[in-house]
């Protein structure tokens, strides 16, 4: 499992797959991030935890913008930050 540094993490998406606007999961955003009200709250732990189950899953699938797993009909995605 590679490491890789929570800070580079924006935001965790944990749900149904679908359009991921939020309405079949729940998004939980990391530090330093201001969602508005609708877009889920700012949960470092949670997107520690979900981060660290992403990474341990061998089907985990890496993009450029995120990484995901698909279990169940269920996906949990983190997205990375922009690189400014």
């Amino acid at each position: 499992m590679p490491n890789l540094d929570i800070s580079k993490i924006e935001k965790v998406y944990s749900g149904q797959r679908g359009c991921m606007c939020g309405c079949l999961g729940k998004y939980s955003w990391n530090e330093g991030a201001t969602p508005k009200e609708w877009q889920g709250e700012v949960n470092v732990r949670t997107v520690k935890m979900f981060v660290k189950q992403i990474m341990q899953d061998p089907a985990v699938q890496y993009e450029s913008t995120h990484m995901y797993v698909e279990r169940n009909g269920r996906i949990k995605v983190a997205y990375f930050k922009a690189v400014k």
